[in-house]
């Protein structure tokens, strides 16, 4: 469930997008994404689709483990962890190349049905990273070259043959939280 700070970060988020009218939103089918997607459409009547395509990535293993316990755990899956490759996963877990593949399907689902419109997204950091990669044509490896923090903001306009970023990773809206406990 979603820890109080995730919904003050939420609900700050929420007020800055109170003006914009989504056609359509889609989170993840985890419990915490669907409720910020709840908490950023308020009362108004555009349809939330949630979706497994939208999880986090897989950690296997490591699934549920701080850094420091799955380094202490599994060091030799830890050291390999460290190398950017896009073929390795934990045991049980998905590796950033079928992330992304993933999320490519998930992009081309969106640009045929959805082009026009004004979509809501509400997901993960390290699966919308991907997400972003394909939804830019990137090459798999840019996967490394983006952080995505909690409820922060990216915008994207999508064009038949485009996608152009106009803001990323954005999470000036949450400036006056962090003083608050």
């Amino acid at each position: 469930a979603m820890s109080d700070k995730g919904r003050q970060q939420a609900r700050a988020l929420a007020r800055r997008l109170a003006q914009v009218s989504f056609d359509i939103a889609y989170s993840s089918d985890m419990s915490r994404t669907r409720e910020t997607a709840e908490l950023i459409l308020g009362g108004s009547r555009t349809p939330l689709h949630t979706t497994p395509q939208l999880r986090e990535y897989n950690k296997g293993v490591f699934e549920g483990l701080t850094v420091h316990e799955y380094a202490r755990k599994y060091p030799d899956l830890y050291q390999a962890s460290l190398v950017n490759d896009l073929d390795f996963a934990p045991v049980g877990g998905e590796t950033i190349r079928q992330t992304t593949v993933r999320m490519s399907g998930f992009v081309e689902e969106l640009k045929e049905r959805h082009l026009e419109d004004t979509v809501l997204i509400v997901g993960h950091g390290g699966s919308l990273r991907s997400f972003m990669v394909a939804l830019m044509s990137l090459p798999p490896e840019a996967n490394w070259k983006f952080v995505m923090g909690n409820c922060s903001l990216s915008i994207i306009r999508t064009y038949a043959d485009n996608a152009v970023l106009h803001l990323y990773n954005d999470t000036s809206h949450l400036d006056g939280l962090r003083t608050q406990h």
